[in-house]
C-alpha cells in the first residue's frame, strides 16, 4: 500500500508541475494522471477514504466563503443574476440528458453538472487575464459563489434520493425537508453559536485550533450522513457556520495543505475509477453536451448583461468566464447510476478546462 501511495503522490507532484508550467487548473491534469495511474495501481478502500476526505475539505473551504452576514450584504442584482443562471442552465442540462437517452436520475445529475461552474478555475482565470477591474467580473464571481451554495443543496437532495432509491413525490419531499432543515439549522447555528465558536477558535495554539476545526467538520459530516445526506454537505455547512472572517488567515494556514493534498487524491481517484471503454461509449454525445454547455453559459451572459445593463462585449466576456466546470460537476457525476455519465462529465470538464482560457483570451 505504501508503494502505491508513493506512486500516486509522485504522479501528483509531476502533474502539479505540468499544470503550473502550462498555467492551467490542476483539476484536469490530476484526472488525466488518475487515468494513467489506474494501469499500475488498483483503486482501494484506503484511496476511496482519502478521496472522501478530499471532497469534504473542498466543500468545507467553499463553505467558508459564505456567512449569514455575507448573504445579507449581497446586492439584489447578484441574486437576480444567480437566479437567471439557474433558470437557464439547470433545465437545459436536464433536457439534453433526456434527449441523448439518459434515464431521469442521470438527466438530473447532468443538469447539475452543466449548471455549476468551477469557482476556483474562474478566480484563477480572472487573475491571469487581469479582469478584476472589469464591470462583468463582479457578476462572474458573485454568480459562481452563490451557484456553489445552490449546487450544494442540489447535491444534498440528489444524494439523499440516491440513498433512499426513490423518486416518488413523498421521498423527494422528505429529502428536501431534511436538506432545508439542515441548512436552516446551520444558518441558525452560525448566528447563535458565533460567540462560543470565536472563543474556541481563539486558542493561541495552532495544534488545538487545527484539531478543533477538523473535529467540528467531521462531526457535522457524520451528522449529515446520519440524516441520509452526503458527508461532504455536512463539511460544507461546517465551513458555513465557522466565523471565518476573524480567522481566515489562520484557517488558510492550517487547512490549505490538507485540502490540497486530499483534493488532489480526490481527482486522481475519479481518474482511476474511469473506465476507458465508457469514454468510447460517450464519444458521440460529447460534442452535443459541449455545445449545450457553451451555449447555455453564453446565453446566461447575454441575458444577465441585458438585465443589469452591461455592454454587449462585457456580456460575452461574462458568458465565456462562466464556462469552466470543475469540482462540483465531478462530485455530482459520482452520484449517477450510469458509469458512462462519469466518463461524459470528466471529458466535458477536461475539454472546457482547456477551451475556457482560449475563449477567454479571444473575448478580451
Amino acid at each position: 500500500m505504501l508503494l502505491q501511495l508513493g506512486l500516486i503522490l509522485l504522479v501528483l507532484y509531476l502533474g502539479a508541475l505540468v499544470a503550473h508550467r502550462l498555467r492551467q487548473s490542476s483539476v484536469p491534469v490530476f484526472i488525466l494522471a488518475g487515468l494513467g495511474v489506474q494501469l499500475f495501481v488498483a483503486h482501494s478502500d484506503v484511496i476511496a477514504f482519502m478521496a472522501q476526505l478530499g471532497a469534504m475539505l473542498l466543500l468545507f473551504t467553499i463553505g467558508l466563503d459564505f456567512s449569514p452576514e455575507r448573504v445579507r450584504r449581497s446586492s439584489r442584482t447578484i441574486f437576480v443574476a444567480t437566479g437567471l443562471d439557474l433558470l437557464i442552465n439547470l433545465p437545459l442540462g436536464i433536457l439534453v440528458g433526456l434527449v441523448i437517452g439518459l434515464d431521469l436520475w442521470s438527466a438530473l445529475v447532468l443538469g447539475g453538472v452543466l449548471y455549476n461552474n468551477s469557482t476556483s478555475i474562474i478566480a484563477r482565470l480572472i487573475i491571469d487575464f487581469r479582469r478584476s477591474a472589469l464591470a462583468e467580473t463582479e457578476y462572474a464571481v458573485g454568480v459562481s459563489v452563490y451557484q456553489d451554495l445552490i449546487t450544494a443543496l442540489y447535491l444534498a437532495v440528489l444524494a439523499g434520493l440516491v440513498r433512499t432509491a426513490s423518486l416518488d413525490l413523498v421521498g423527494i419531499l422528505v429529502v428536501f425537508a431534511k436538506t432545508v432543515g439542515f441548512f436552516g439549522g446551520a444558518f441558525l447555528a452560525a448566528l447563535l453559536l458565533r460567540p462560543v465558536l470565536q472563543r474556541l477558535m481563539a486558542h493561541e495554539s495552532l495544534e488545538v485550533f487545527l484539531l478543533f476545526v477538523l473535529a467540528f467538520m467531521v462531526v457535522l459530516a457524520a451528522v449529515s450522513e446520519w440524516l441520509g445526506l452526503s458527508g461532504a454537505i455536512g463539511a460544507f455547512f461546517a465551513g458555513f457556520i465557522l466565523p471565518e472572517q476573524e480567522f481566515r488567515e489562520r484557517l488558510e494556514r492550517v487547512i490549505a495543505p490538507f485540502r490540497d493534498l486530499f483534493a488532489a487524491i480526490f481527482f486522481v481517484s475519479f481518474g482511476m475509477l474511469l473506465d476507458l471503454t465508457d469514454v468510447g461509449h460517450t464519444v458521440f454525445f460529447v460534442p452535443v453536451v459541449l455545445v449545450v454547455a457553451i451555449a447555455g453559459k453564453l446565453l446566461t451572459g447575454m441575458v444577465i448583461g441585458r438585465v443589469v445593463a452591461l455592454g454587449r462585449a462585457a456580456a460575452v466576456r461574462l458568458g465565456v468566464t462562466l464556462l469552466p466546470r470543475g469540482e462540483f460537476s465531478i462530485l455530482l457525476a459520482g452520484l449517477a447510476p450510469e458509469p458512462s455519465l462519469l466518463a461524459l462529465t470528466v471529458t466535458v470538464v477536461l475539454v472546457l478546462a482547456l477551451v475556457g482560457p482560449l475563449l477567454m483570451k479571444w473575448a478580451s
